[in-house]
């Protein structure tokens, strides 16, 4: 009966120590899981620069959840970035005939304008697209099929 007594006396003199080795434990293992998180997930990779065309997410559309709206689009049109501050990702925006958009919209609300070519794929006809290559005779996908 004294040898389980003197073991819990020794417990209870090493339990601040082994709190202490725990707490130390489990920050360098959640520094560890979050330094493999970092390397294998990549969150948010745009960086934004200066004459960059964007979109601006319009949160109100996100407010409104009637089923007439909940699919219409919630990228506002494109935009250009005027100033930024990268380290706050912060960023002053203009639309595209330079008109200064007041205030500062944050990186997470912004995203990038691809420019894309449409064909008109109800036509079996061949349609001239924009392209950089000389040859200007396209065919169409409805030519495919």
């Amino acid at each position: 009966m004294e040898e389980f007594l003197v073991i819990r006396i020794r417990q209870l003199e090493r339990r601040d120590k082994d709190i202490k080795k725990a707490a130390i434990f489990l920050q360098r293992i959640r520094t560890v899981s979050k330094n493999n998180f970092n390397n294998t997930h990549r969150l948010r990779n745009d960086e934004f620069k200066i004459k960059d065309i964007i979109l601006i997410f319009d949160f109100t559309t996100t407010i409104n959840i009637s089923t007439f709206k909940k699919l219409n689009y919630r990228w506002t049109r494109s935009h250009r970035i005027t100033k930024s501050n990268p380290l706050k990702e912060i960023y002053k925006i203009s639309e595209l005939d330079s008109a200064v958009l007041r205030g500062t919209y944050a990186d997470n609300r912004l995203k990038h304008f691809h420019v894309t070519i449409i064909l008109n794929v109800f036509s079996r006809y061949r349609a001239s697209a924009p392209s950089d290559s000389r040859d200007n005779n396209i065919v169409n996908f409805a030519d495919a099929f």
